[in-house]
């Protein structure tokens, strides 16, 4: 019953949402259209990456005045509503509802806090997400030249994965081996520097704790410590165009339980350090309204399995590569055709002498029926006798 409420709750703001109404919180204080930072929200278009770049700001940013600040209701809501369904299987229906607060507080400081709750459908159908950022930067240099920012917030990708506007994962962010599960598409805890270099370039240098599942840190304590890994990236924009590079470098403690040597005595908790690389290429390049985007990305771990006879790990480096690659049609100002391909080359078990190559094609379509009411198709075919899937989404910005 909650669950069809909210979605009542949802397609009722949709049904009377008019562009006049749903202005989000920065085209309020600078009274703008969405499309002036935008193509088609949430992909960023040129003008709205320099004002990302250079800590939510505009290139001629007026005297920070508190009280307007306020008066534009400095945050923004999204509710969406999604409902998904799987080949030979059951369809299931879904909300979530986002509040972001952002902006910049004057010359040399600004901040993104989001925070969010998921409605399933189920008895305990509320739950509370962590949020994906929650940070502080501090211009070093004005103008994005020279910035500082600590918090949680995504990693410095070539294509976001919190804000991304598509309905599906880019699954190279994801892929990983053994018992693994760090992953440069989660948020990040940590401090990143970065900023602008002659030529329409730019660099980044985080330093995170790395990511490690939720099981593994109730087991050991080493397996949530701070690891101080370490992401970098460079980028250099040309025009519409941007290619770049990017790493991730570092060693996280894992954590599990084994069965004993020996007999049926207790489970063991074991822990072991694996070292992490990822090394990626990204390119963006417009041809008129169409958008061609992707990244390639090599990853290795250098002990990510461990078995009851080796609990300090098999020693066995493995590794896996691929990427994606998307295209976006914008055919119109409110009507995107989607299509992306994903491919990851990954090992099969426990070695690297056997790989097997996961492969799927998303086409999909976006419809803004309003300037903030988004309408979302996508569905994926997928190799290896996997089970095709794909949603609809509402999505609607206040």
């Amino acid at each position: 019953m909650k669950m069809r409420m909210a979605l009542l709750v949802a397609s009722a703001a949709f049904g009377m949402a008019e562009p006049v109404l749903a202005i989000p919180a920065f085209a309020r204080r600078y009274e703008v259209a969405c499309h002036f930072c935008h193509e088609g929200y949430p992909k960023l278009n040129a003008m709205g990456q320099r004002f990302k770049e250079r800590g939510l700001r505009m290139e001629d940013e007026a005297d920070f005045d508190a009280a307007a600040w306020l008066r534009s209701v400095p945050v923004s809501i999204r509710p969406s509503a999604n409902r998904f369904f799987i080949e030979d299987g059951d369809a299931s229906t879904s909300g979530f509802v986002k509040g972001i607060a952002a902006g910049s507080l004057g010359p040399r400081v600004s901040f993104w806090v989001d925070d969010g709750v998921l409605i399933t459908e189920g008895d305990d159908n509320f739950t509370h997400t962590k949020p994906d950022n929650a940070w502080a930067r501090i211009e070093v240099v004005t103008a994005g030249k020279l910035y500082l920012k600590g918090g949680r917030f995504e990693l410095d990708l070539p294509f976001t994965q919190s804000r991304t506007p598509h309905l599906f994962s880019y699954d190279i962010y994801f892929a990983n081996t053994g018992f693994e599960s760090d992953s440069i598409g989660f948020f990040q805890d940590g401090i990143e520097v970065g900023g602008a270099l002659p030529g329409d370039a730019r660099w980044s240098a985080a330093v995170v704790k790395g990511q490690n599942r939720e099981e593994a840190e109730s087991l050991s304590g080493d397996a949530g410590k701070f690891d101080a890994n370490l992401f970098l990236r460079a980028s250099k924009r040309v025009l519409r165009h941007r290619i770049g590079a990017f790493a991730y470098i570092g060693r996280n403690t894992l954590a599990t339980t084994l069965p004993p040597v020996v007999g049926t005595g207790p489970v063991r908790v074991v822990t072991w350090d694996d070292d992490i690389l990822r090394l990626g290429l990204d390119a963006s390049v417009w041809v008129q309204h169409l958008n061609l985007y992707g990244v390639y990305m090599y990853g290795r771990n250098s002990n990510s399995v461990a078995d009851r006879t080796r609990p300090g790990g098999t020693g066995e480096s493995l590794s896996f590569n691929g990427g994606f690659l998307q295209a976006d049609l914008h055919v119109r100002e409110w009507i995107a055709l989607t299509g992306r391909l994903n491919v990851v080359s990954q090992p099969v078990g426990t070695s690297n002498g056997s790989k097997e190559t996961l492969s799927s094609i998303f086409p999909g379509v976006q419809i803004w029926a309003t300037e903030r009411l988004k309408l979302s198709f996508e569905y994926g075919f997928h190799n290896r006798d996997r089970k095709n899937f794909g949603s609809v989404q509402a999505e609607l910005i206040l």
